[in-house]
């Protein structure tokens, strides 16, 4: 006779934890743009701070002329680290047992959905404030400063063969597929597709290798692939000024302290305890513990220009 003990119940409450974290991880993947092109680590356990260590690149010169049968001279390969430690993010959203019972629809389920798309938002704006602290900086319009950007600097083609053109100076590998990626916002967008001539703009559908699309991209532009995010945050300044961020492979480092990136915690308001003894509070929430290092300052180029208001 089959029996329903107490081993029956941990499964399930395993089951139903492993069900939270993949509606959470679902809206939270396709709401991450900047994090899809940096290195991104998890940090084992047991380990309060992680160490990215960045090779240097070898220069020519130490490549020489070999004698017959006499070995080259050995040289010292030139290696820097970069420590981080975690910062904890989380949020938490209240429920009622009376808004759980009469809502018509699976309020547990949405609201995990709604979690994941502000833990994504978060995690791309704490990862680009990193990024864009960055010190290669070109300004709309030939302007030498943020402060000096009026409303009529806007992005143009040729600020973004520039910033190509830096990266390719500088031996900056591309991405898989080819090219580099760069994260606009869609008013920097609106500006761009309105100006571009015929040729140089290149629709991701007549890519010779569709199968690389980036999360976000429309399109490319000389080398650079272009990706929109809602969640490009704008500086203020006598103008909102927008970052178009170039970015090359491995630019920058990521670490979690949590296998998934994201951890969900669900209580539903039925369950009680001392704190709530006639379940009327329950909640879902989310929570991550990440770092960020730009770890190759000569592989990001961020251009500065205003936009028009949409």
């Amino acid at each position: 006779m089959a029996m329903t003990t107490t081993s029956n119940l941990e499964a399930s409450q395993k089951a139903l934890g492993i069900y939270y974290d993949t509606r959470v991880i679902e809206s939270l993947q396709p709401n991450l743009y900047f994090e899809q092109f940096g290195t991104v680590e998890t940090v084992p356990q047991g380990n309060y701070t992680t160490r990215f260590f960045l090779f240097n690149k070898i220069p020519t010169a130490s490549v020489t002329t070999l004698t017959e049968g006499t070995a080259p001279t050995g040289i010292a390969v030139s290696v820097s680290a970069v420590d981080r430690t975690p910062t904890q993010y989380g949020i938490k959203v209240e429920l009622t047992d009376l808004v759980a019972l009469t809502a018509a629809f699976n309020l547990i389920d949405t609201a995990l959905v709604e979690v994941g798309k502000v833990m994504a938002r978060k995690i791309d704006e704490v990862i680009q404030t990193v990024v864009n602290a960055g010190t290669n900086v070109i300004y709309a319009g030939g302007k030498t400063s943020r402060a000096s950007l009026t409303a009529t600097d806007v992005l143009t083609v040729q600020d973004i063969i520039k910033a190509v053109q830096k990266l390719r100076n500088n031996a900056a590998p591309e991405f898989a597929g080819g090219g580099y990626a760069m994260v606009i916002h869609p008013a920097v967008g609106y500006d761009l597709m309105s100006n571009v001539s015929t040729g140089q703009w290149i629709d991701i559908h007549k890519y010779a290798m569709p199968e690389n699309i980036f999360r976000g991209e429309i399109g490319s532009i000389a080398g650079a692939r272009i990706v929109q995010s809602p969640n490009v945050q704008p500086f203020s300044s006598t103008v909102t000024v927008y970052p178009s961020t170039l970015i090359g492979a491995d630019a920058y480092r990521i670490a979690y302290w949590l296998a998934g990136k994201v951890n969900s915690y669900v209580k539903p308001p039925e369950e009680f305890d001392t704190a709530n003894p006639l379940g009327q509070l329950g909640f879902v929430g989310a929570k991550t513990n990440i770092a960020v290092a730009r770890t190759q300052e000569e592989r990001l180029v961020r251009i500065e220009s205003a936009a028009t208001a949409l």
